[in-house]
């Protein structure tokens, strides 16, 4: 469904401490392909990518190289009416749920919004399948009226899945989704995609830096070092075996769930 094909991405240099020529490069020759009802993890540490991959894919940012190919359509070469569908298949959950939304609308005129602007519905119906959907999530059709400072972190990340699915998209891509949260609401929302993905047919580009919440929800996982793909896997659990040092970094970094495990950091 989705083709990454040797994408790279750099940011020219425009200060006048270093010369014009220099560019950084955040992204070199990546590929990786997703298909229909699966979810890839994309994981690395800050810095390595994964962000600025996940900005090219939704068409945010034109590569400097290669091709995002959605249903085999290059998502940068086509034209208005094709990009503006491809856009409704593809949506996003950011790392942020408060920044996200808009502080002055309600939780139904959130999730209506991508409704009203695809959609031709009446009041009643956006009504309906606004409160459908905030159920959908583990949330009541009642929570509509409420505004986002009515909620806790856990529950507007909810608000947020909700306006992703509305449009019954392809592909949703997560970036860094449950960061934020505590780890039982992080628990609960990666619980919520996993049911989403099921029922829903939805595929997933995850990008994370938590190894754990990869192996919860991924079915492959590509790991990213440096704007290159450094590892590739369908098999998550066998991270923790890896002798990749980018992977071993990550997986060091897991605390254990009992403070008496831990190792000193002195």
């Amino acid at each position: 469904m989705l083709k990454v094909q040797n994408v790279s991405y750099r940011y020219d240099s425009w200060n006048w401490w270093r010369p014009r020529s220099e560019e950084s490069s955040v992204l070199r020759d990546v590929s990786l392909d997703l298909e229909g009802g699966c979810c890839l993890g994309l994981l690395g540490t800050s810095g390595a990518g994964k962000s600025t991959l996940g900005k090219v894919v939704l068409g945010l940012q034109r590569p400097n190289k290669g091709q995002i190919l959605f249903e085999g359509q290059d998502l940068y070469a086509s034209g208005g009416q094709l990009r503006q569908r491809i856009r409704r298949e593809i949506q996003v959950v950011f790392q942020d749920c408060y920044s996200s939304v808009n502080p002055l609308m309600t939780a139904a005129q959130i999730i209506g919004e991508p409704l009203r602007n695809y959609e031709r519905l009446s009041a009643g119906e956006l009504r309906r399948c606004t409160g459908a959907l905030l159920e959908k999530v583990g949330l009541s059709a009642g929570d509509g009226s409420k505004t986002p400072d009515e909620f806790s972190g856990g529950q507007l990340q909810r608000i947020n899945i909700a306006r992703a699915i509305a449009l019954r998209p392809k592909l949703i891509v997560l970036d860094e989704p449950v960061s934020s949260l505590d780890r039982v609401h992080q628990s609960l929302i990666l619980e919520l995609l996993a049911d989403l993905k099921s029922s829903l047919g939805v595929s997933y580009l995850f990008i994370t830096h938590d190894i754990q919440a990869a192996m919860a929800l991924c079915d492959r996982v590509a790991v990213m070092d440096r704007g290159e793909i450094v590892q590739m896997t369908d098999k998550p659990l066998s991270l923790w075996e890896s002798e990749s040092p980018t992977v071993r970094s990550l997986t060091e970094a897991v605390l254990p769930e009992h403070p008496s495990l831990r190792r000193s950091l002195s």
